[in-house]
């Protein structure tokens, strides 16, 4: 084609986008003239027309395929505009937008009326369902959300003898609505339907998680972190005897593997979906009741596109996305109850933890460590999602610890908060891990210690307001987050019984705190590291001169990838084992001496490269004072992403992990291997346990299947 032909053509598409533009000024126009006719208030105008307008661009270059011209004419002139302005001002998907504005009890009555003329003789009077499928509960087939039963209503149902009514656009929305009005109104079911699930998830049942077989209610099982379960069913005796009892596979998607921990409450498991989908499960058969999907549009990260799980409270469950919002979903239905926007990603932050529920609020923390964030802490309130409180994990000007940042580095200091953490109600402390200082590798430029990075922060409940912290790494160089899960627990430390925090740190040594006032008591490394002779009293590292790194390079250990990584450990009070999922590994650290951002703001200042593969192991390590009581290795790893996952113990002598795409199962007094079956995808979710029916399961992500195993 030639150039003049291609500015034709280019030329031509723009005049349309241009004109389809104006039409939707036109239709934002004719709203606003009813609404001024009404005595509505009009000062939102610029707005109104903004998005109409842009949507209708937005059409004309191929998006918004779900509904035709007449049918976008007709619902953005409608007042509201069926909630799609959602998709351009919020980036929400289309399903997850529209929002059917034709739910009065008269819309209802005139829907019903044409239900009963086209749709009851095969579905039932109200919808209970006859020589078609009921249609008066959630977790419908083609889906629960005001499109999906709209498109069926349109279009019908590929496969099926479904005739498709002649209906205007006003009609088909009216039997949308009525069919959402019988799935909310409970009427008589057919006998093979179940009822919308409403959960009543208190908060003191948060904080007694872990005592109810049937339950995982918090991404570590419990609030303590242990990832520990009394159940006993599963023994050293009969594990080789699991096999599977059913295996939910899910499409393609974003990415080779989930990183989530599930939740389990109601008869119903919910996890996560990367990057930010949700999808509700029946845990005994498998079934999807229902899905949540969100488009979160091209966030930049440093490490995947990915969510670690979910919170729930009440009937609510919690949500952060990689897009920066936290969502609230009806645990029943998957309806969008309310969103809130806590960070711009275009700044470098996204969320991909799972949040913690602590005294009614929910504790979410932040990702974005690789791209010069600020990073911090914050509490929401459940049900508008308002901040509570918000601590910033790189102080400002006048708070303590700025004095550890030079220059003005602390304004892109890093200090993410994408893990759990752990919370102790009798003292009202939350324990929370920071992750590296930003640029990464390059301490030149931010002298200091640089708090809060590469800590854990204890912060009090109920404000916000800092206990104390303890630094692992000061002024790290080798991107040591310590974004892991801290396990609280009591133990016997020189004949009197301390409150303790037990901490498998990424720089390769395992320490313990007094969770009081978060004094150093003990420490040891866990795995082979050269950077340090040891911890001083204060628990401060004696480190070796070369640790530096260098603009020649060093070879360091651990590696670029760490002794241990965001995977959980777990923790046998019985025993007084912790046990911890780690990698043996070295790298090469460089840095650059001209420090600038990189692609999408990427913010390292050079690197680590590995020299050699990844060994993983699980060590078992004494809780008071981290010496080695029995190790199991795993088949070496190529990839500094370990695909590895986080641990499980359980009362009857096991710990449950995976690595290398396979599931595992050790003896937790002596390390030896007693069970193991390939799954066929990335291992890097941590497996939990629960009954089913009275019967103890294990559940996990592998690749992009969720498994269930029993005996």
């Amino acid at each position: 084609m030639s150039t003049s032909k291609r500015v034709r053509r280019a030329a031509g598409w723009a005049a349309v986008v241009a004109l389809v533009a104006v039409i939707g000024l036109v239709a934002a126009a004719a709203t606003l003239y009813r609404n001024s006719a009404r005595g509505n208030d009009s000062s939102d105008m610029w707005t109104t027309i903004s998005w109409r307008a842009r949507l209708y661009a937005l059409k004309a270059r191929g998006g918004v395929p779900e509904f035709s011209w007449y049918e976008l004419w007709q619902m953005t002139r409608h007042q509201g505009g069926f909630g799609l302005a959602a998709i351009i001002r919020d980036g929400v998907s289309i399903d997850g937008s529209v929002h059917n504005p034709y739910d009065t009890e008269n819309d209802h009555r005139a829907g019903g009326q044409i239900f009963h003329d086209h749709c009851a003789t095969c579905h039932g009077q109200e919808g209970t369902g006859w020589h078609a499928p009921p249609l008066n509960h959630s977790g419908l087939d083609i889906g629960d959300s005001d499109l999906a039963i709209y498109k069926a209503v349109r279009d019908g149902i590929p496969g099926s003898p479904m005739i498709v009514p002649s209906l205007s656009v006003t009609e088909r929305w009216q039997v949308v609505g009525y069919v959402r009005m019988l799935q909310l109104r409970d009427p008589k079911r057919a006998l093979n339907e179940k009822p919308p699930v409403t959960l009543q998830v208190t908060n003191d049942q948060i904080l007694k998680a872990g005592t109810r077989s049937d339950e995982w209610l918090t991404y570590s099982g419990s609030i303590d972190g242990r990832r520990y379960s009394s159940l006993t069913e599963i023994t050293p005796a009969n594990v080789s005897q699991l096999r599977v009892r059913w295996v939910r596979q899910f499409d393609a998607g974003e990415g080779t593997a989930s990183e989530a921990t599930p939740l389990i409450v109601g008869g119903m498991m919910f996890t996560t979906d990367p990057p930010s989908n949700v999808v509700a499960l029946d845990v005994k058969t498998g079934s999807v009741l229902w899905r949540y999907k969100r488009n979160v549009g091209d966030v930049p990260v440093c490490c995947g596109r990915t969510n670690r799980g979910l919170a729930v409270l009440g009937n609510v469950l919690y949500l952060g996305t990689l897009d920066g919002y936290l969502v609230a979903l009806n645990a029943g239905t998957g309806q969008v109850l309310w969103q809130k926007q806590l960070v711009n990603w275009s700044d470098g932050y996204s969320i991909t933890g799972a949040p913690l529920i602590v005294n009614g609020m929910v504790v979410v923390g932040i990702s974005g460590g690789e791209f010069g964030i600020r990073g911090f802490l914050a509490a929401y309130d459940p049900e508008t999602g308002q901040q509570r409180w918000r601590f910033d994990t790189i102080p400002g000007p006048g708070e303590p610890g700025h004095e550890t940042w030079k220059n003005d580095a602390w304004k892109t200091g890093g200090g993410p908060t994408w893990v759990t953490g752990t919370f102790d109600p009798s003292l009202d402390l939350i324990y929370w891990g920071v992750g590296n200082p930003s640029p990464d590798f390059q301490g030149d430029v931010r002298p200091g210690d640089n708090l809060y990075t590469d800590s854990v922060i204890a912060l009090h409940a109920s404000t916000g307001k800092l206990a104390w912290h303890f630094q692992f790494t000061p002024h790290d160089e080798h991107d040591w987050d310590s974004n892991q899960t801290p396990i609280l627990t009591d133990i016997q430390i020189n004949g009197s019984t301390r409150k303790v925090i037990c901490w498998a740190n990424r720089n390769g040594f395992y320490y313990v705190l007094d969770r009081v006032t978060g004094q150093f008591l003990a420490g040891a490394s866990f795995i082979e590291q050269n950077w340090a002779k040891g911890l001083d009293g204060s628990g401060r590292p004696i480190v070796i001169e070369t640790d530096e790194a260098s603009t020649t390079g060093r070879l360091i250990r651990p590696g670029v990838a760490g002794a241990t990584n965001w995977q959980n450990p777990a923790y046998d009070p019985r025993k007084g084992l912790v046990f911890v999922h780690a990698s043996e590994g070295a790298s090469v650290f460089t840095k650059s001496m001209s420090v600038r951002r990189g692609d999408k703001g990427l913010f390292l200042a050079s690197a680590g490269s590995m020299t050699d593969t990844l060994i993983p192991v699980v060590r078992a390590l004494d809780v008071a004072t981290g010496a080695q009581k029995w190790e199991h290795y795993s088949p070496p790893l190529k990839e500094v992403a370990a695909r590895y996952g986080g641990l499980l113990a359980t009362a009857s002598g096991l710990v449950f992990g995976a690595s290398g795409w396979t599931v595992f199962a050790l003896d937790s007094s002596t390390g030896r291997e007693l069970w193991s079956v390939p799954l066929g995808g990335d291992t890097r979710a941590a497996p939990i346990t629960f009954t089913v029916d009275g019967k103890q399961v294990i559940a996990l992500w592998a690749g992009r299947a969720m498994f269930l195993f029993g005996l």
